[in-house]
């Protein structure tokens, strides 16, 4: 079975058995299948990282998760950027530290006769690589020898000239790494080994997936089924500007066979040239480099350990790096992509989902995954959250790691690429919702294959934004392939993103009529065909679906909330009507669903104004005092900060003879449960707040109402003071 939705577990405080017990429970119950246990910034000293304590607890979670029932993929790294095994890769070895390259440049008038002594200070780690002498006027180049004590004699005429000196250095980059002291721009946080180094890759392995093996062996492979690696940086963070990551002998990688080192060396100051063939060949050798070193010696491992290697790489349109990957992924955090701004189809982000769907369809096997929501803001709303796991899913990326699930928001905790997605947040009771939902898609796709009929050329390390935006407003999947990856006959038409021609003279009709522009829809193959569909939009979509004369109906099921009803072909076209956020699949085989579309609106509207409020659970230590009636209640000032759930209760007299209806609850902030005569009848976490109460909910008389809100976390951790509670006005339509 599909594992579909996973927690991105952050240890970021003291832990005991206790707390891990319980944090595992609660991300079991709430639906989730599997956890990446993560040591995160704030994580106790007492615990330690790659201590005897951690690895005793990391043996105790596993074992925890096998009862449970959640599958584990191990993290490699305290925080990120992978390969460092929180500093003691270069505790080892200092030699094992990453480098760069930097340079100095020094202009001249000549003629010129005289000694030159570049040097960028007083380390002892700089090495001087090459010299080289350009002529300004002609662009000509030539390796200067270097004498003893690194000087270089200059015998210049007339004209101008320019010396590089390039330095083989110390990059000063670290990663963020596990305790509190140890963040970026501290003077304690870990420093960055060197991905290029065999040795130093060697020793992050000994370090740290070595004793994950002793501590969890019979567990590898079973419960552990995977290892993250997250975002390799060749650098590290925060490194020296203006650099370029180096290992001794790399200048061999650049020559490539039967190339002559001296000219690499003489073409060195063009790497600071954007554009230059030797800044090109320079990131390609980089890339090939960390494939074969870094991520070559960890797919060795997990291979040799019978469990898969996922993660993501550091770009997010680096398609050769991604395949290398058992699990190909990427992430999407900071914002970086949002609804309705256009980041989601261009952009250098806005390709990271097809990028490791493409990949996972290229290797033949395993899924795509992917990091979402991480550092998005307490003020992520769901509705912002739905459409990112939609953003995804509609690109064929269906393992989701939902970022994060904090240990604890202590002090400066709950600013740590927030939000947090379980106890922390007011949305708690929502989130399985969510979780059931990525859930349902990963079964459905589970042992199916997408049908993808489009191949879009690229280059491997750079694919294409514009074109893959014009195929997906049209309704047409796609895979980004390189020239090496089209046989004979495996696509039917291919694209090439450099080409003029673009995706409008394809021979591939859309498949939505009137024209969809905010549809997205991925067809799959399994025991029977489906389309799944998935809405981008802001406003009410209607259309049709182009699915052939040979239907006469169809089923449509609301992945939300499973339900399904069966929707009549007409003319070989089945209308569809989907609001914002709302995703489905259409079924062609057989099934039971209920005939026609969506429930009839009577026309009688009967105002429901007097509702009564009383909170339950809030972020604050204790509840908060008092009740409520409609309104913000952000706008009281004793509650601006007050984030939580708060339960209206109303009372509504419905006559005899009406049968299904429609509660309007207006303006909602921002999470709802709709309960009549004591039955839930619906939830709702984003505008439109109307809510189908079904045919024998409601009885002649008086009729009891219930509604759950839950405001945003915002509010309690940011002060932004947004909407909340049930606002209204609220009608019942019978």
């Amino acid at each position: 079975m599909a594992i579909g939705s996973w927690a991105f577990v952050f240890w970021n405080d003291h832990l005991d058995e206790a707390a891990v017990t319980a944090q595992l429970e609660e991300l079991a119950a709430a639906g989730l299948r599997g956890v990446t246990l993560s040591a995160r910034i704030g994580l106790s000293r007492a615990v330690g990282y790659l201590t005897e304590e951690f690895f005793r607890l990391v043996r105790y979670a596993v074992d925890e998760c096998a009862r449970l029932g959640l599958a584990v993929v191990l993290y490699d790294e305290a925080s990120y950027p992978s390969g460092s095994a929180n500093g003691a890769v270069v505790a080892r070895d200092p030699a094992f530290a990453a480098r760069c390259l930097v340079r100095q440049e020094e202009r001249w008038d000549g003629p010129v006769t005289t000694y030159w002594r570049p040097t960028l200070g007083r380390s002892l780690e700089d090495r001087l690589l090459v010299v080289v002498l350009v002529e300004e006027d002609t662009g000509s180049r030539r390796l200067l020898p270097v004498e003893h004590r690194g000087l270089v004699w200059l015998d210049l005429p007339a004209g101008r000239w320019r010396t590089v000196a390039v330095f083989d250095v110390l990059s000063g980059g670290t990663i963020r790494g596990a305790h509190a002291d140890q963040d970026d721009e501290s003077a304690t946080a870990p420093a960055a080994a060197s991905l290029l180094d065999p040795d130093a890759v060697r020793a992050f392995v000994e370090l740290t997936h070595d004793r994950y093996a002793e501590a969890l062996g019979d567990h590898l492979g079973s419960t552990v089924v995977a290892v993250f690696t997250d975002e390799p940086m060749p650098t590290g963070r925060g490194a020296r500007p203006d650099c370029f990551a180096w290992t001794p002998g790399f200048e061999h990688d650049l020559a490539g066979p039967g190339g002559a080192v001296a000219d690499v060396l003489r073409d060195l100051p063009l790497l600071w040239e954007p554009g230059s063939a030797a800044r090109a060949a320079y990131d390609r050798a980089l890339r090939r480099r960390v494939r074969d070193v870094y991520y070559g010696t960890l797919h060795r491992w997990c291979a040799d350990h019978g469990v898969a290697l996922t993660g993501h790489p550091a770009e997010p349109d680096d398609l050769e790096t991604a395949r290398v990957l058992d699990w190909p992924g990427q992430d999407t955090v900071w914002r970086w992509v949002l609804p309705a701004d256009g980041t989601g189809l261009r952009g250098p982000e806005s390709t990271a989902p097809a990028v490791a769907a493409s990949a996972a369809r290229l290797r033949g096997r395993g899924p795509a995954l992917a990091e979402v929501l991480g550092a998005y803001g307490w003020a992520l709303t769901l509705s912002e959250a739905k459409w990112l796991l939609d953003w995804y899913l509609a690109r064929g990326v269906t393992e989701l790691v939902l970022h994060a699930f904090f240990a604890s928001v202590r002090g400066g905790r709950a600013y740590e690429s927030e939000p947090d997605l379980g106890r922390f947040t007011s949305y708690r009771p929502y989130v399985p919702d969510l979780v059931r939902y990525v859930n349902r898609v990963a079964d459905l796709c589970d042992g199916a294959q997408r049908s993808v009929d489009v191949a879009v050329v690229v280059d491997g390390e750079r694919v294409d934004d514009a074109v893959a935006a014009r195929l997906l407003q049209r309704q047409v999947d796609f895979t980004y392939v390189t020239e090496a990856d089209l046989p004979a006959g495996r696509f039917r038409h291919v694209v090439r993103a450099d080409a003029d021609s673009g995706a409008d003279l394809l021979d591939v009709p859309p498949l939505a009529l009137p024209a969809a522009p905010d549809l997205r829809v991925t067809r799959w193959c399994g025991e029977e065909e489906f389309w799944l569909c998935f809405h981008e939009g802001e406003e009410l979509l209607e259309t049709g679906l182009l699915v052939g004369p040979e239907h006469a109906s169809v089923l449509v099921e609301d992945l939300l909330t499973g339900r399904t009803r069966r929707v009549r072909v007409v003319d070989g076209r089945a209308p569809l009507r989907l609001e914002p956020r709302q995703s489905v699949a259409v079924r062609f085989g057989a099934g039971n669903g209920d005939e026609g579309g969506a429930t009839p609106r009577p026309g009688r509207r009967v105002p429901v104004p007097q509702w009564r409020g009383r909170f339950t659970t809030t972020l604050d230590d204790e509840p908060a005092v008092g009740t409520v009636g409609l309104g913000d209640w952000a706008q009281y000032e004793e509650l601006r900060r007050v984030s939580g759930t708060c339960v209206y209760s109303a009372s509504v007299d419905v006559p005899a003879g009406v049968g299904a209806a429609v509660l309007d609850l207006g303006v909602v902030g921002e999470a709802v449960t709709l309960r009549c005569n004591g039955i839930e009848v619906g939830r709702r976490m984003w505008a439109p707040y109307r809510v189908d109460v079904p045919d024998g909910v409601l009885q002649p008389g008086r009729n009891a109402l219930e509604v759950q809100v839950s405001n945003s976390p915002a509010n309690h951790y940011e002060g932004l003071r947004r909407p909340s509670g049930l606002i209204g006005p609220v009608t019942l339509e019978c």
